[in-house]
Protein backbone atom coordinates (compact mmCIF):
# COMPACT_ATOMS: atom_id res chain seq x y z
CA UNK A 1 0.00 0.00 0.00
CA UNK A 2 2.82 2.38 0.80
CA UNK A 3 4.34 1.77 -2.60
CA UNK A 4 1.08 2.68 -4.38
CA UNK A 5 0.77 5.83 -2.25
CA UNK A 6 4.34 6.78 -3.08
CA UNK A 7 3.73 6.32 -6.82
CA UNK A 8 0.53 8.41 -6.66
CA UNK A 9 2.27 11.15 -4.67
CA UNK A 10 5.17 11.30 -7.13
CA UNK A 11 2.72 11.42 -10.02
CA UNK A 12 0.82 14.30 -8.43
CA UNK A 13 4.04 16.21 -7.75
CA UNK A 14 5.25 15.62 -11.29
CA UNK A 15 1.95 16.74 -12.78
CA UNK A 16 1.94 19.89 -10.64
CA UNK A 17 5.47 20.79 -11.68
CA UNK A 18 4.58 20.13 -15.32
CA UNK A 19 1.59 22.49 -15.13
CA UNK A 20 3.58 25.18 -13.29
CA UNK A 21 6.27 25.04 -15.98
CA UNK A 22 3.62 25.71 -18.64
CA UNK A 23 3.54 22.22 -20.04
CA UNK A 24 -0.12 22.38 -20.97
CA UNK A 25 -0.09 25.77 -22.68
CA UNK A 26 1.32 24.87 -26.07
CA UNK A 27 -1.29 22.87 -27.95
CA UNK A 28 0.35 23.53 -31.32
CA UNK A 29 3.88 23.50 -32.65
CA UNK A 30 3.79 27.31 -33.04
CA UNK A 31 4.49 29.26 -29.81
CA UNK A 32 1.93 31.91 -28.82
CA UNK A 33 4.34 34.80 -29.46
CA UNK A 34 5.00 33.61 -32.99
CA UNK A 35 1.26 33.14 -33.57
CA UNK A 36 0.67 36.80 -32.67
CA UNK A 37 3.30 37.83 -35.23
CA UNK A 38 1.68 35.61 -37.86
CA UNK A 39 -1.73 37.14 -37.18
CA UNK A 40 -0.27 40.66 -37.46
CA UNK A 41 1.39 39.76 -40.76
CA UNK A 42 -1.92 38.43 -42.11
CA UNK A 43 -3.58 41.74 -41.23
CA UNK A 44 -0.81 43.65 -42.97
CA UNK A 45 -1.10 41.42 -46.03
CA UNK A 46 -4.82 42.11 -46.27
CA UNK A 47 -4.24 45.86 -45.98
CA UNK A 48 -1.62 45.80 -48.75
CA UNK A 49 -3.89 43.74 -51.01
CA UNK A 50 -6.77 46.16 -50.45
CA UNK A 51 -4.55 49.17 -51.16
CA UNK A 52 -3.22 47.61 -54.35
CA UNK A 53 -6.75 46.73 -55.46
CA UNK A 54 -7.83 50.35 -54.86
CA UNK A 55 -4.84 51.59 -56.87
CA UNK A 56 -5.71 49.28 -59.77
CA UNK A 57 -9.33 50.41 -59.74
CA UNK A 58 -8.26 54.07 -59.67
CA UNK A 59 -5.81 53.55 -62.54
CA UNK A 60 -8.43 51.77 -64.64
CA UNK A 61 -10.96 54.51 -63.97
CA UNK A 62 -8.71 57.25 -65.43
Amino acid sequence: MRFIGLILALGAIGWTLYRIAGGGEAETAVPATYQKSIDAAKGLEQAVQQASQNSIETAEGN
